[in-house]
């Protein structure tokens, strides 16, 4: 086969497909719309699945690499008749540390929404009491200050740090360490403000607000039941331990300590940052499957629109055909010109999408603060894809053209 010689074939092709669409150029480009805006609806699902993906993948390294999270399954998981309610206590924390190898942080956590505020100004955050083990569990790091200490945990410290969503709410541009702040109206003293980890799936984890865990045992106002009960509770795994291994030994040791016994329900739940990630993953792919369907439905529209103008412009060339077959053209050649006009008019179409999602893909980060990124291969795709819808759709319209006989064609009018 002459490779130069189909090449240059080919762009004489593209070249009277151009002239056959700027000839009837206002429904060339109503047609092409149909291809552009199916192409802008596939690439912009595309764009916000990996911008999810992307999402939940920065908070779990925001959360911990290698990091398991036990809370209370309430009334056992189920429920039932003789199951206890759910509960982890700060005795549960201190046995994992002890008993446990390969645990380099515990951090027993109460949570509660509170109220900050300074004269004229208050904010409603997530106030959370923690220990010192919660900046290493949780891979928390701090911008001025310092973090909660083990003297602030013994002495009920009423002493907070914030997060920067708040330090900016409340303060401004003015130095929050140092300043005091009202805690459901008790007073305490700011002496820090965290390091900033931004926006994940919707959810500012700026937004908040640590005391130390005995402070937040009496000033928070929770549904714990028990005098050491937990609403949370972070265990950081030395990074060369295995977190599989790691969530058998707690469900091991939890279990032993809460006498679960073989076939009842547990009274906790245990989650790895790993069976997080695989799960939101799987979520997020389906999600992006969803509406990267749906989307192809305005794409599915657009190449039956190609099909549709090609007939018709099969049907007005007729005596075109009818010449080119008398001068000497085979049916591959009319069936090629056919075939390479839907193409260019759906790679037009398809270049026109992949601008306008680009556009769209931007604006979304700018406003929605949510990762939307299309890569080289949704690109590259987006124009092979178009092509291929413009062969698909326009495959009958240009078989149709290549089997007319080229008498009949001639005497039509």
């Amino acid at each position: 086969m002459n490779i130069g010689g189909f090449i240059a074939g080919r762009l004489v092709d593209v070249g009277i497909a151009l002239t056959a669409l700027r000839t009837n150029l206002m429904r060339s480009i109503l047609t092409a719309l149909g291809v552009m805006i199916g192409v802008f609806a596939v690439i912009l699902a595309m764009a916000v699945g990996s911008g999810a993906k992307v999402s939940v993948e920065e908070t779990v390294a925001q959360l911990g690499s290698n990091m398991a999270l036990i809370f209370p399954q309430e009334e056992g998981g189920r429920g039932g008749p003789n199951t206890a309610p759910g509960k982890i206590t700060e005795r549960d924390a201190v046995a994992i540390e002890r008993s446990i190898p390969g645990v380099i942080a515990v951090a027993p956590q109460i949570r509660a929404n509170i109220q900050l505020s300074i004269p004229a100004k208050q904010v409603t955050t997530s106030g959370i009491a923690v220990t010192p083990g919660y900046a290493i569990a949780s891979n928390t790091g701090i911008e001025s200050g310092r973090l909660i200490e083990e003297s602030d945990v013994r002495s009920a410290a009423r002493v907070v740090v914030l997060g920067p969503t708040v330090a900016t709410a409340l303060f401004a541009d003015l130095e929050p360490v140092g300043q005091t702040v009202r805690l459901n109206k008790v007073p305490f003293r700011v002496i820090g403000v965290l390091a900033g980890k931004g926006s994940s799936l919707g959810n500012d984890q700026d937004d908040v607000a640590l005391v130390p865990l005995s402070t937040g045992r009496q000033r928070f106002t929770t549904s714990l039941r028990g005098p050491d009960d937990l609403s949370l509770l972070f265990v950081g795994f030395d990074p060369a331990m295995d977190l599989g291994d790691g969530k058998r030994e707690l469900v091991r040791l939890l279990r032993t300590r809460n006498n679960v016994e073989k076939g009842q329900p547990q009274p906790f739940a245990v989650r790895t940052t790993e069976e997080f990630q695989e799960e939101t993953s799987t979520v997020t792919a389906v999600f992006q499957a969803v509406l990267v369907a749906i989307a192809s439905i305005s794409l599915l529209v657009g190449g039956i629109g190609i099909m549709n103008i090609m007939l018709v412009s099969v049907t007005e060339r007729t005596r075109e055909i009818g010449l080119r077959m008398a001068l000497g053209a085979r049916r591959r050649d009319i069936r090629n010109q056919f075939l390479v006009e839907a193409a260019v008019l759906c790679i037009i179409g398809g270049l026109l999408g992949l601008g306008l999602a680009a556009v769209a893909a931007r604006a979304f980060e700018a406003f929605a603060e949510f990762p939307a990124p299309i890569g080289i291969g949704t690109v590259l795709g987006s124009i092979a894809f178009s092509a291929f819808i413009g062969l698909l759709f326009g495959g009958y319209p240009a078989i149709r053209a290549s089997r007319l006989s080229p008498i009949e064609a001639l005497r039509s009018e």
